[in-house]
């Protein structure tokens, strides 16, 4: 997890598309769900999505780091925010669509957890209500030893992160960070413990959980999307 860089968070990912991707998401929900109303965001970060996502629906997110959640609190204030995990949050409610965005449901590491993970976000899913699970990479499109890097550049600091992904057993990215500011330069390092998964583990996973699944190819940013509807 980001629990080294959260301040550092939405510099690093600043070329992300919020806005475009949460008028799609909304799009989709629309479709399958025309008289939605309220929408959970699992894993909601920093609440980028949340800030778009929120002019459509009444939302809630759900984070796993105290310190991404404390970010997302100050950029949606009005908003209901709560710390848990995606295997075993309950809310006590339930919410006409619930996402998990930019592939978080990697985060759960093994096929029985990402099974728990769909079976608790589809519980919390009211009847003829929709899950949309962006999913991480596929095994095919995990490039052992692959190293990456970019530079980002704030008024407050610069960054520069490299990572490289290792050849452990459903992946894991090692992340080297640079971070430059007037006090001078430090080195973080972090370590993402993943899991990527098959395309047949998430129809898997979305069957158990009782739902009738749709898979999208291309999805919000290429990797594809997910998505269930409750009976």
């Amino acid at each position: 997890m980001f629990t080294k860089t959260a301040k550092h968070y939405d510099a690093v990912y600043s070329y992300k598309d919020y806005e475009g991707e949460s008028e799609l998401v909304s799009k989709l929900v629309h479709e399958h769900v025309s008289n939605a109303k309220t929408l959970l965001d699992v894993a909601c970060g920093t609440g980028n999505h949340l800030e778009h996502l929120s002019r459509q629906f009444d939302c809630t997110g759900v984070e796993l780091d105290p310190e991404m959640l404390a970010i997302a609190a100050e950029r949606v204030p009005n908003l209901p925010l709560h710390v848990g995990d995606m295997c075993d949050f309950d809310l006590g409610i339930k919410f006409d669509a619930v996402t998990c965005l930019f592939s978080s449901v990697g985060y759960t590491k093994t096929v029985e957890r990402m099974e728990q993970a769909i079976a608790n976000m589809a519980k919390h899913l009211n009847s003829g209500g929709m899950l949309l699970v962006e999913p991480w990479l596929t095994p095919e499109a995990w490039l052992v030893g692959n190293i990456d890097s970019e530079t980002y550049k704030t008024d407050e600091f610069v960054i520069t992160r490299m990572m490289v992904s290792e050849p452990v057993e459903r992946g894991r990215l090692v992340l080297e960070y640079l971070i430059g500011n007037s006090n001078g330069i430090s080195k973080v390092t972090e370590t993402h413990e993943m899991g990527w998964f098959t395309h047949d583990e998430y129809l898997n996973a979305f069957k158990k959980a009782g739902l009738q699944i749709e898979h999208l190819a291309e999805g919000l940013t290429g990797r594809g999307i997910y998505i269930g509807i409750k009976a």
